[in-house]
């Protein structure tokens, strides 16, 4: 790609122009959609010098937003170390919130930039939120024990249950055993979600030690958390959690549910490994099949089929009906 041709995309990059489509209007497809899923592409490495180049002369915050996005694109497309010095240089001199945001976006899709930790950690206690939450993403790339100790803080102290959520989905990438404690005190927190992300990262972190906290979570009164909880009591769970599950996924099939989920299948899956030796398993999977196929989404009949018996469901729902 040519410098022009660069530039034409930088300028496609900033077009309002929409596209008519289905009866109503969209992005899709329209100049700047397009220019953005070229400019994701990009690996050109001599691209590099220019683009700084350009972000030293032009003051206009759009096409700095443009420049410091196909930066990142070409960092993350060809792990370019020199492009995260240039997005960490940006953080030292740009004071606007947008292009702010758009640098900090940046550098979260990069790797390796550890040292760097301690300037994105400044954003950390920005009283704007959209820069708190992109600092708290952009030290995904960071995994040393600073970055660690400040998300651990995060957990440990922040009232914003955005601030939890997301310093809890990156210590689930950079964290280690350390931060295990704190995330088991976010799930006695009054919020679903931050319980949700909570359990996602003692899914990454944690082992079979955490099963009584797994499990406890499977009494919580959210859907969402219990969907977490089983996930994770498929992953480091023992014979122990048997009762249990079994007796999560009978709530689940007592009736018609709304909602499609992987919840069913993932407690199936997890029972399955001890259904030979197991009469109570084995005799859910009877139930189920004898009683409760009609409550089964698609997806779930056709897993019980694949694994538990013969026989193949749909045709008794379809003689069902017809009865």
């Amino acid at each position: 790609m040519t410098e022009k041709e660069l530039l034409n995309l930088i300028n496609d990059m900033a077009s309002n122009e929409h596209i008519y489509k289905e009866e109503s209007f969209t992005n899709e497809d329209s100049p700047s959609w397009l220019a953005y899923r070229q400019a994701e592409e990009l690996e050109d490495i001599t691209m590099i010098p220019y683009l700084a180049n350009l972000l030293e002369k032009t003051k206009d915050r759009e096409t700095r937003m443009h420049i410091y996005f196909i930066l990142g694109k070409i960092g993350t497309n060809i792990e370019e170390r020199h492009i995260a010095d240039i997005l960490l240089k940006g953080l030292e001199t740009e004071t606007n919130k947008y292009v702010l945001e758009q640098i900090l976006n940046a550098l979260a899709e990069q790797r390796n930039v550890e040292e760097f930790s301690t300037i994105i950690i400044k954003f950390l206690d920005d009283d704007r939120s959209s820069i708190r939450h992109a600092a708290i993403e952009a030290l995904n790339g960071c995994k040393n024990k600073i970055a660690e100790d400040a998300l651990i803080q995060i957990i440990s102290e922040s009232s914003d249950e955005y601030d939890l959520i997301y310093a809890s989905s990156v210590l689930s990438e950079i964290g280690s055993d350390r931060a295990i404690p704190h995330l088991i005190n976010l799930l006695n927190h009054p919020k679903g979600d931050v319980k949700c992300t909570a359990i996602g990262a003692l899914i990454e972190l944690g082992n079979a030690s955490l099963l009584p906290f797994f499990l406890k979570a499977l009494q919580d009164r959210s859907v969402y958390v219990k969907g977490y909880a089983m996930l994770a009591i498929n992953r480091h769970g023992n014979e122990t959690a048997i009762p249990a599950v079994i007796e999560r996924l009978k709530s689940m099939l007592k009736r018609k549910r709304k909602i499609v989920s992987d919840d069913l299948i993932t407690g199936l899956e997890f029972l399955i490994r001890y259904k030979e030796h197991n009469k109570e398993i084995r005799d859910l999977y009877e139930w189920i099949k004898s009683r409760k196929s009609e409550v089964l989404f698609e997806e779930e009949m056709d897993w019980m089929n694949t694994h538990s018996y013969s026989e193949n469901i749909h045709d008794k729902v379809s003689n069902q009906n017809k009865s």
